[in-house]
């Protein structure tokens, strides 16, 4: 005996079967969105100014250049050799390599990563994040774990990303600055506190801050004295005989 099906009926079927494949696969891509988003959202950042805002804030002493001559600039990133192309860098860690795409200026390329070094003492990598939206650039400083993979970003008050910190010389500090552009001379000086043995949520914390916000001065180097001061040469814009020069001055902080 032949079983005759309705045309409409197979058609109501094969519709039936259609979406629950297409609501199947539509779950199954919404599961994987959900866990790649939740992994994008494990950087851990630090730095805000409405943190710094509550804290101390750095009080610069001036001192001369003869004193900021004495000391060595010490605690940036030793440049660590990594595997790299023309296009990747990867991050070697405990947990797994981090490849990463490069910045490529030349190409006008600058949606990509930059390679900074590694600070052997933090056992952390010094990358920027960098960026372009509407003909404007971004970036960011991060800071990557080679134990753990954990990433720390360090928020600047601009669009760029902050100067390559330096290490305290016992490591117990942080010390970073951000020079405002478009608005004359001023700057932002920010100092985190390294927690060596602390989870992730608090390996960084911040400690003091300083923040000229313009018509003052901005940085040209740091140098760090011992572990509790540091030295800042500083300088200002000025037109001499049409041409712009930078004055300078030295100041140095103590931290409490």
């Amino acid at each position: 005996m032949k079983t005759i099906i309705n045309k409409q009926l197979l058609h109501k079927i094969l519709r039936e079967v259609f979406l629950c494949k297409f609501f199947l696969v539509t779950s199954v891509l919404i599961t994987f969105s959900i866990t790649a988003s939740a992994q994008k959202t494990n950087n851990i950042a630090i730095g805000y100014l409405e943190n710094y805002e509550k804290l101390p804030k750095i009080k610069l002493e001036q001192t001369t250049e003869a004193e900021y001559n004495k000391y060595k600039i010490s605690g940036k990133p030793d440049l660590l050799k990594i595997k790299e192309t023309e296009t990747h860098f990867t991050l070697p860690t405990k947990v797994k390599k981090i490849k990463l795409k490069k910045t490529n200026g030349a190409l006008n390329d600058f949606d990509g990563y930059e390679y900074l070094g590694y600070y052997p003492k933090l056992k952390m990598y010094a990358i920027t994040d960098n960026s372009i939206a509407d003909n404007l650039t971004f970036s960011t400083f991060v800071l990557i774990d080679s134990l753990t993979a954990q990433d720390y970003s360090i928020v600047s008050i601009g669009d760029g990303a902050v100067e390559t910190p330096i290490q305290s010389i016992n490591s117990n500090y942080l010390l970073y600055y951000y020079n405002r552009p478009y608005r004359g001379d001023g700057c932002f000086i920010g100092l985190l506190a390294i927690n060596k043995n602390g989870r992730p949520q608090h390996r960084f914390k911040e400690k003091m801050s300083f923040n000229f916000e313009s018509k003052g001065f901005s940085v040209e180097g740091i140098k760090w004295v011992d572990d509790k001061s540091f030295i800042a040469k500083t300088y200002v814009t000025k037109i001499v005989d049409n041409k712009s020069v930078k004055e300078f001055s030295f100041y140095k902080a103590i931290i409490n």
